[in-house]
């Protein structure tokens, strides 16, 4: 007598936030089998997804092996995305249009350029005094505005958020600042700087929870620390060049961090520490707190908020160095040393810039610093050429074409799939190098050597 035995697969099937692992029967159709598990297929419009995006009939017999993926999609489910669309999109209090904030912090931006230029009538005179301390009552008070009307849908994030408040609070902080002042223009920088950071520190206390979060409390560190150290060049009546190549020299330095300090994960999330902390030397410190399981919904959010934190601390370190060379090249000579090392600094910057993408994922991990790198070559030859005589034009031109060439015949072997472990290893040596050579070039360029040897004398 023969015994028909069933067959069975094994899978796991996703259906919303519940996950499962059921069994599939071979002599029955895939809508049976999840229904006999308890999955509700008749109160409700659902097609049955395969792991590799294929659409599975729940008529008929299971076609898949042992360990597949089954996801069921409801159509008339109200997803995270939708609604956070919907509620982005509907209309409120201040419901702004990112096109019209984003004008305002263009305005806000040729403000401050045209005061810095002195396009703006001088403040000494009555009519520009008015003037300009009418635009600080606005500037002041759209950047108190627009830190109530960013978004704060927990799961969407708003650039407008980070670009506007910003912006805005420094114009309103740089011009309200006479030129009638000695060194305006470095301390109208430094509350600048202290407006912006005030202006971010209360998007980041208002987007509380929310995936802005970590892009928020880095730039509000960013602008502290800028803050700073204008302030201490302005208190030791230091040039701003001294600034700025500090923080030029640091930005490689932390473009290479920025990845590690992006995740923030408890210490007893890893390790139980309550296990191993038992002599008399280790019981006296605080024991972190145990693990505890892990949901789809606290990954998603803290990977979302590191996706976040990553780019934009990309872009703000990739653009710090071509912002800060320009006051570097234009401040005036000391000695031949630090001039050499402002030319070795841009150096390691524009190899460390331009090497560092190579292991990057996301378009703009991969292009913000090659980018910036080149905005920094180019600013240092438009200051050469502003000082050079004609025959060190003519042998930075050769060089220049040299390296062109360089570049366009190894592009023809990386478009085709050429790849070298050699040349990899080759690139990491200089990387490395430019890298930690970048803040030690900065320190001598801002000839803090001859200041400490003086302080100290």
């Amino acid at each position: 007598m023969a015994v028909n035995v069933a067959q069975w697969r094994r899978v796991t099937v996703v259906d919303g936030e519940n996950r499962r692992e059921i069994l599939l029967s071979t002599h029955s159709s895939v809508g049976d089998s999840l229904h006999n598990e308890g999955v509700d297929l008749e109160s409700r419009e659902v097609f049955v997804i395969a792991a590799d995006g294929s659409r599975i009939d729940i008529d008929e017999h299971p076609r898949v092996g042992d360990g597949a993926l089954l996801t069921i999609i409801d159509v008339n489910a109200p997803g995270p995305v939708g609604s956070a669309v919907q509620k982005r999109r509907s209309p409120g209090a201040y419901d702004f249009s990112t096109a019209l904030w984003m004008f305002v912090a263009f305005a806000a931006f040729f403000v401050t350029v045209s005061a810095a230029t002195g396009v703006i009538g001088a403040s000494d005179q009555f009519v520009g005094a008015v003037i300009r301390y009418a635009a600080v009552v606005v500037l002041a008070a759209l950047a108190i505005v627009s830190v109530f009307t960013t978004s704060r849908v927990p799961g969407v994030f708003s650039s407008t958020a980070l670009v506007v408040p910003a912006s805005v609070a420094f114009a309103a902080g740089f011009l309200a600042i006479p030129t009638t002042l000695e060194a305006w223009q470095h301390l109208a920088v430094f509350t600048g700087l202290v407006a912006a950071a005030i202006a971010i520190g209360g998007v980041h206390v208002r987007n509380a929870a929310t995936v802005i979060t970590g892009a928020t409390g880095l730039l509000v560190i960013t602008f502290t620390v800028l803050a700073t150290l204008w302030g201490a060049t302005l208190v030791l009546g230091l040039h701003p060049s001294v600034a700025a190549a500090l923080v030029a020299g640091a930005a490689p330095v932390a473009l290479r961090v920025l990845p590690s300090l992006c995740l923030d994960i408890p210490e007893g999330q890893l390790l139980e520490y309550g296990e191993f902390m038992q002599n008399r030397w280790t019981v006296r410190g605080p024991i972190p707190p145990e693990s505890r399981p892990v949901t789809a919904r606290d990954l998603a959010g803290t990977m979302t908020r590191a996706r976040v934190q990553l780019g934009v601390g990309t872009v703000v370190f990739s653009a710090l160095p071509a912002v800060m060379i320009p006051v570097l090249l234009t401040a005036p000579p000391t000695d031949a040393i630090s001039g050499i090392a402002k030319i070795v600094l841009v150096v390691v910057i524009v190899v460390s810039f331009a090497l560092s993408p190579r292991a990057a994922n996301g378009p703009i991990s991969r292009w913000s610093p090659r980018i910036a790198a080149a905005v920094v070559a180019i600013e240092f030859t438009l200051s050469v050429s502003a000082s050079a005589p004609a025959i060190a034009l003519l042998l930075a031109t050769g060089g220049f074409i040299v390296v062109a060439l360089g570049v366009a015949a190894a592009t023809v072997p990386l478009t085709r799939g050429v790849r070298s472990l050699g040349v990899s290893r080759f690139a990491d040596v200089f990387e490395n190098l430019s890298t930690a050579l970048a803040f030690p070039a900065a320190f001598v360029a801002a000839n803090l050597i001859d200041i400490l040897r003086g302080a100290v004398s």
